[in-house]
């Protein structure tokens, strides 16, 4: 939370829990990438997952916007990857990010 509410980055820098989860929980529904999404020309990795509870149905919705290179790669419970950022398989979750990446900047 520590990006979207000053208060929140403090309390986490003392090393306390902040309360205030609602300030910034408005802040990140306000945000909307829809009208830049078209200027994004850098090669752009995906990730989308299943039973993803924060942003169901986003992550396809901004691929199939994106004109730029890209990539989609559906995280699954087959494998354990399931929900937001995959928490219960870590492992998996990296080794997706960074041999894309691994591609893209060896230029394969």
């Amino acid at each position: 939370m520590e990006p979207f509410s000053v208060p929140a980055m403090l309390d986490a820098r003392a090393g306390r829990m902040f309360t205030d989860f609602y300030t910034p929980a408005k802040l990140i529904e306000s945000l909307d990438i829809t009208d830049v999404v078209g200027r994004i020309r850098t090669p752009t990795l995906v990730l989308d997952y299943e039973d993803e509870q924060f942003y169901p149905g986003q992550p396809r919705q901004m691929f199939e916007k994106l004109t730029a290179p890209k990539d989609y790669v559906k995280l699954t419970a087959a494998t354990g990857a399931q929900l937001h950022c995959s928490p219960m398989a870590p492992q998996q979750h990296c080794e997706v990010v960074f041999d894309w990446l691994e591609g893209k900047l060896s230029g394969s």
